[in-house]
């Protein structure tokens, strides 16, 4: 029965020479990889209870830590990525939540690591001594089931309360065959890994790679080796090993892009064949931008909250100028959207906005120890005469004639100032449209005269200058007043998640408190 580190055997068995990891001046062939993987399995079974199903693993992206998350599956358990930016209370949080009682900390990414212990965590190893003195073969065995868990993802959502994706081998495998497939990724390609093992994407950088004999270039993102350095310092450095290793493919936020692009120096001399973007809207104008600055790169769309992997992908085929569509379903997806503010809900025509829900393969199978949770977003159709199950993505799109889908943002992000409902895009679409913006974003809070209130926060390109004022009347004069933000600042930088979005709260919380009911 296939598992999602079984699924990489042929590559491993046909690939075993070549370099699998690039981390700075070190490579990991295949081979190499394969053994050390054997270690930390034969050294967690060693140490491990019968019914820990679950381990922690620090999410900075290292060789060490690719070792430890395939060590943990080859050992039968799932990973649940620790992310190394989140305060100790956050840890402690996901540590008590999952039942975490063993983890692998690095101690360059969580120099603290001490501050963890305590129940229910028991046991914290250091990745290079899992690896170290267990023996590499044969490759250990326990019973797994397909639909066994792989990993489980915490992410906040709106509440700010961690929740734990549950995602099978099965997603895993849908997701990471199809992502292979339809991109090509082959020997050929040196793909860059961009994001933490907390957020999805790395599952792409990490197994899409290794099945399709590729080399993952490991660029040091750990808090204790970027001390000394500015954001643009750090973001010149991801691109000078970029450049220097020669990738050619790059799955990143928009916001993540389009720091490369503007602070980072991102240019033809790094030979990208293909980038993959997702997790937030790319503004039309930022991706055009995007486009012309990299005229040889093949860019692609690709939707998909955690909950769900990736169910639809849009190719972009020249700069656009409007928004793009998240497009059509991947293999062995289904959507509908559906009208969930009638009575009873029903099915939106083609042309009607609703929110989109999904059945398939990547789809999760709920929150971690939360049914409640589980049972609001994983509904039971109403709609076939067979029994089907839809995660509801919280997304509000409409279906286009052409098949396509159109985004319209979080159902959370359709907000009702003085009487309208306002979509937070059409806002930063908006802003964008001048050449003096580099990037912004428009967040909303409650009023009590309005309902909710509008502000933006507005980065500016290079050597270009504008007043808060002038960039408010360019909105005057291209949308309607309710539509038009209450203030706008001008910003050095943005904050980011772990994950590369912009940190929407920490805009929030710079809000003076006087605005705040």
């Amino acid at each position: 029965m296939f598992q999602l580190h079984t699924l990489l055997d042929p590559a491993f068995a046909r690939f075993a020479d070549r370099v699998a990891l690039i981390e700075g001046d070190r490579s990991m062939t295949y081979a190499e990889l394969d053994a050390q993987a054997n270690r930390v399995a034969n050294h967690l079974l060693g140490v491990l209870a019968d019914d820990e199903d679950l381990v922690g693993v620090s999410s900075a992206v290292t060789q060490a830590t690719i070792v430890s998350i395939l060590g943990v599956l080859r050992a039968g358990r799932a990973y649940v990525p620790l992310d190394v930016l989140a305060p100790p209370q956050r840890l402690r949080q996901i540590i008590t939540d999952g039942g975490l009682r063993t983890a692998i900390i690095d101690p360059v990414a969580y120099p603290d690591g001490a501050q963890l212990q305590g129940e229910p965590l028991q046991r914290i190893i250091h990745p290079d001594a899992a690896a170290a003195g267990a023996p590499s073969r044969p490759r250990p065995t326990r019973p797994e089931i397909l639909d066994g868990l792989a990993y489980v993802l915490y992410t906040s959502g709106s509440t700010g309360t961690p929740k734990g994706v549950m995602l099978t081998h099965r997603n895993a495998i849908t997701f990471v065959a199809w992502m292979a497939k339809e991109f090509a990724i082959g020997p050929d390609d040196r793909v860059a890994a961009r994001s933490p093992l907390n957020f999805d994407f790395s599952v792409f950088d990490i197994f899409t790679t290794l099945l399709g004999g590729a080399t993952l270039i490991v660029i040091d993102q750990r808090r204790g080796t970027l001390e000394g350095m500015s954001p643009e310092q750090r973001h010149r450095a991801y691109v000078e090993a970029m450049r220097r290793e020669r990738a050619t493919v790059l799955y990143a936020t928009p916001s993540a892009a389009t720091v490369l692009l503007e602070k980072g120096g991102l240019d033809p001399g790094v030979p990208l064949r293909l980038f993959l973007y997702a997790g937030e809207p790319f503004h039309p104008e930022m991706l055009s931008r995007f486009m012309r600055a990299m005229p040889k790169t093949k860019v692609c769309n690709i939707y998909g909250p955690t909950e769900t992997n990736i169910i639809t992908y849009y190719w972009v085929e020249t700069p656009p100028t409007e928004p793009v569509p998240i497009g059509r379903e991947v293999d062995d997806t289904f959507i509908i959207v559906v009208d969930t503010d009638a009575t009873p809900p029903r099915l939106c025509d083609v042309g009607e906005v609703g929110e989109v829900w999904c059945h398939g393969g990547t789809v999760c199978i709920g929150y971690l120890g939360k049914p409640e949770l589980t049972a609001e977003r994983y509904v039971w159709s109403r709609f076939h005469r067979f029994p089907l199950r839809f995660w509801r993505t919280g997304d509000i799109g409409k279906r286009l004639p052409d098949g396509n889908i159109a985004y319209f943002g979080r159902r959370d992000d359709m907000v009702k100032t003085r009487g309208y409902r306002v979509e937070i895009g059409d806002v930063e679409a908006a802003l964008c449209r001048d050449d003096k913006v580099r990037q912004c974003v428009v967040v909303h809070r409650p009023h009590p005269k309005y309902g909710s209130s509008l502000h933006a926060f507005v980065l500016l390109a290079d050597d270009r200058s504008a007043t808060p004022e002038e960039l408010l009347e360019l909105l005057r004069q291209q949308l309607p007043a309710y539509m038009v933000p209450l203030d706008l600042r001008i910003v050095a930088s943005f904050p980011y998640t772990s994950s590369g979005k912009v940190d929407r709260q920490r805009l929030k919380a710079e809000l003076p408190p006087s605005e705040v009911p």
